[in-house]
């Protein structure tokens, strides 16, 4: 495969206008029988994972904060508003020294774990219910309610 990625990425620099009515474009060619819809589902996979691949290595990460802060925190270029921020803040409660704190992280991790346990038995009950004794009351459980997408997974090579 011979691929020049410095031009080829230019063509990923559209509006938002154009990128809408190229997507538009692909799906009708898909729909008219032009494009084969499992090829088109592949190739948008290969582009997830280039996109994944580029922007989780941290030499990307470092070479574009270096350019981004030669033009200050908020700067256009390129049809596009950047704007360098913090992004993601964690904080980690653990270093405070709080009894308090660490009492109540205690109590969630605890409580997390019976929420498992109390899901787990009732993803296992029957459809038709389950008559069970809460406290002084008889009441019938039911399994949670279950939903899901139908997708096709694709594993790339």
């Amino acid at each position: 495969m011979n691929i020049t990625t410095y031009t080829d990425l230019s063509l990923f620099e559209t509006s938002k206008g154009e990128r809408q009515e190229f997507a538009q474009v692909v799906v009708n060619n898909a729909k008219e029988g032009l494009i084969n819809p499992l090829k088109l589902h592949l190739q948008v996979k290969c582009l997830e994972d280039l996109i994944k691949q580029i922007t989780s290595n941290p030499d990307y990460k470092e070479l574009t904060l270096d350019e981004a802060y030669k033009y200050g925190k908020t700067f256009e270029q390129y049809n596009a508003k950047f704007e360098i921020k913090e992004m993601g803040v964690k904080y980690d409660y653990g270093a405070c020294n709080d009894p308090i704190m660490n009492d109540l992280l205690g109590q969630q991790a605890e409580l997390e774990e019976r929420i498992k346990e109390r899901q787990k038995f009732l993803k296992a009950i029957p459809t038709k219910g389950l008559e069970t004794l809460i406290e002084d009351e008889v009441v019938t459980l039911y399994p949670p309610a279950k939903s899901s997408t139908t997708t096709i997974s694709v594993n790339l090579k």
